[in-house]
C-alpha cells in the first residue's frame, strides 16, 4: 500500500499528520498555562521524546503500516508496545529498551494528557527494574588520574616558541586538553561535545568560564563552571596555535574540532578518541567516566561533602549522585573541586619527590 518507505526512524516530514499536530501543539507551546507540558521539558529531554517517537513510528512503518492510519489513542497499545520492545531487544541494552519506552511515555503524557496512560507507566517502570544491576567492570580512577593524562598529552605535543605545530602535535594537544579540562569539569559528553566559543565557553575579565543554560542541560539545571587556572595557559595555546592548525571549516565556533572534518567534532568522535588514549591508562574509559572519577574523587577527600557532588554533576535530586555514583552550585563547586584536585596533586608529587 502506499506510503512513507519503510525505515527504523521515521522522519518527521512522514509522520501521521495527527501526530504532527499533537507535537506541535505540546512541544512547541510557550504558553504556561497550557495543559501539555512538552515545551516546559529541557532541550535534551524532548529530542529523547522525538528519537523514541520517530524510532516507535519506524517500527510500525516496517511491520504494521496499517497503524499509521489509526488514532494515536487506538494505536498506541500494549499488544503494539510487546514486539517494539521485543524488537528493540535485538540490538539495544536492557536499560536502553527501558529508557525508549520512558521517553515514549514522557512524549505521549505531553500530547494527549487527557488520557489514561497508567499502563505505560507501568510497562516503562516493570523495564527499570528488569534491567540487571551493573557490577563494577574496571578500576575505579580518580579526576587526578585523567588531569595528570591530559597534561603529560599537552606536555608531550606542545610546539616550540616560534615553530609551527604538525597536524598530528596540534589533535594530540586538542585530545590532551579535553581530558584535563573533563578532570574539572565533569559535564555529560553531549554537553561537553557542543561547547561553542562565545556561546558557552566565555571569557569574562581575565577568566575563561563554561557556561550552558538550563534549556541545554538534560536536568533543566543550568550549568557554569571556572576554568581553572592551572589550565588556561593550555587553553590559550590551543586557541592560538593547536585548534586554527586543525581548523579547515571556516567559520566554525565549536570548541573541540574534528580531524576529519576540520568543523566540529561530534559526540560520536569524542567517544572514539576516548577509546584511542584508554591505552594511555591502561583501562577502558569514557567521556562519561569523567563523572565517575569526580565523584569519586570527592569520597575519598571530602566524603561529608556529598551535596557538593550534586551541585558539581548538575544532578536535580541528591538521590541520583548516591544511587548512580555513591562517592561529589555552579561555580562555587567548580573551584572547590580544584582545590581538592590541586591537595592530592601537592600530596602525589611529595611522595614522588
Amino acid at each position: 500500500m502506499p506510503g512513507p518507505k519503510p525505515r527504523l526512524h521515521l522522519l518527521y516530514k512522514d509522520w501521521p499528520l495527527a501526530d504532527r499536530l499533537l507535537w506541535e501543539r505540546a512541544f512547541c507551546n510557550d504558553d504556561p498555562f497550557a495543559e501539555a507540558s512538552g515545551a516546559r521539558l529541557a532541550k535534551a529531554s524532548q529530542e529523547r521524546c522525538m528519537w523514541a517517537w520517530r524510532r516507535f513510528l519506524g517500527f510500525l512503518a516496517i511491520h504494521e503500516p496499517a497503524a499509521l492510519e489509526v488514532a494515536l489513542n487506538e494505536r498506541l497499545t500494549i499488544e503494539r508496545i510487546r514486539p517494539f520492545v521485543r524488537h528493540l531487544a535485538q540490538t539495544n541494552a536492557p536499560n536502553s529498551v527501558a529508557s525508549v519506552v520512558e521517553a515514549l511515555y514522557t512524549a505521549v503524557r505531553a500530547m494527549m494528557p487527557d488520557r489514561d496512560w497508567s499502563w505505560l507507566k507501568a510497562t516503562k517502570a516493570r523495564l527499570h527494574a528488569a534491567v540487571p544491576a551493573h557490577s563494577p567492570a574496571k578500576p575505579v580512577i580518580t579526576s587526578q588520574q585523567l588531569l595528570d593524562l591530559g597534561l603529560r598529552l599537552m606536555d608531550e605535543s606542545k610546539p616550540e616558541p616560534g615553530t609551527p605545530i604538525s597536524m598530528h602535535d596540534a589533535v594530540h594537544y586538542r585530545d590532551g586538553l579535553m581530558v584535563a579540562v573533563l578532570a574539572f569539569i565533569p559535564i555529560r559528553p553531549r554537553n561537553f561535545a557542543s561547547l561553542m566559543i562565545d556561546r558557552q565557553v566565555v571569557r569574562v575579565a581575565d577568566r575563561w568560564f563554561v557556561i550552558i543554560p538550563r534549556e541545554e542541560t538534560k536536568t533543566g539545571t543550568p550549568i557554569e563552571f571556572q576554568i581553572p587556572e592551572l589550565l588556561e595557559p593550555y587553553l590559550a595555546t590551543y586557541l592560538e596555535v593547536a585548534r586554527p592548525r586543525i581548523l579547515r571549516r571556516v567559520p566554525c565556533a565549536a570548541l573541540w574540532l574534528s580531524r576529519v572534518r576540520g568543523g566540529a567534532l561530534s559526540q560520536v568522535g569524542l567517544v572514539k578518541i576516548f577509546q584511542r588514549l584508554s591505552s594511555r591508562l591502561g583501562i577502558r574509559i569514557s567521556p562519561h567516566d569523567a563523572r565517575d572519577a569526580a565523584a569519586t574523587t570527592w569520597a575519598i577527600s571530602a566524603p561529608d561533602q556529598i551535596s557538593v557532588a550534586r551541585d558539581l554533576l548538575a544532578h536535580s535530586d541528591l538521590r541520583t549522585t548516591t544511587k548512580h555514583y555513591n562517592r561529589a552550585r555552579g561555580i562555587e563547586a567548580s573551584r572547590a573541586y580544584s582545590q581538592v584536585i590541586a591537595r592530592m596533586r601537592r600530596k602525589q608529587n611529595l611522595r614522588s619527590s
